[in-house]
């Protein structure tokens, strides 16, 4: 009777011990590379928006990153667009620079729904967006995208990469007053 008992609880813990060893080993690995594009909407606080001082049509670009293998890939948007708010918009917005974005105009890989296999390919793919987005028109900045401890600014390191003569510029360096341009 024991026997039969022991050999039924071994069958079934083999049934359930097999998934076990795969889930740890996608877990330890980091995630496929990635980039981010935010289409943003910028202006100055203290500036009432009107047609001499209209919204800037801005885009933020980031670096390929990959997401560390403690960060589940489902939270990847959600994990960014936190990482975006405290290191872009916050840092912005304490100089009077006001940085408006929705959810739905933070993409992963531009929007992609390629997968994308290597860093090469990611960015292949980053600076075919960067060209695309010249096209539509808009000031772009590049941003580092940084896992880990973070210092706003100091880790984000936003820089104009290209510049509309069509758009407004509401530069937002150290130093810069509200309501200067």
């Amino acid at each position: 009777m024991h026997i039969r008992l022991t050999i039924f609880l071994f069958a079934i813990i083999l049934c359930f011990w097999p998934g076990q060893p795969s889930h740890s080993a996608v877990a330890a690995v980091d995630g496929d590379p990635f980039f981010v594009v935010v289409e943003t909407q910028v202006h100055q606080q203290s500036v009432e928006t009107s047609s001499e001082h209209p919204e800037e049509r801005r885009w933020y670009i980031s670096n390929v990153a990959t997401l560390p293998a403690n960060i589940p890939d489902y939270s990847n948007k959600k994990t960014v667009g936190e990482y975006f708010d405290k290191n872009v918009v916050e840092p912005a917005k304490a100089r009077g620079i006001l940085v408006d974005y929705f959810d739905d105009t933070l993409q992963i890989n531009g929007g992609s729904v390629i997968r994308v296999d290597s860093r090469e390919q990611a960015e292949e793919m980053r600076n075919k967006e960067i060209a695309d987005i010249k096209e539509r028109g808009g000031n772009i900045y590049s941003f580092e995208l940084s896992f880990g401890s973070s210092k706003g600014e100091e880790t984000s390191k936003p820089k104009l990469i290209y510049r509309s003569k069509q758009q407004p510029n509401y530069e937002s360096t150290k130093g810069t007053k509200p309501g200067e341009r």
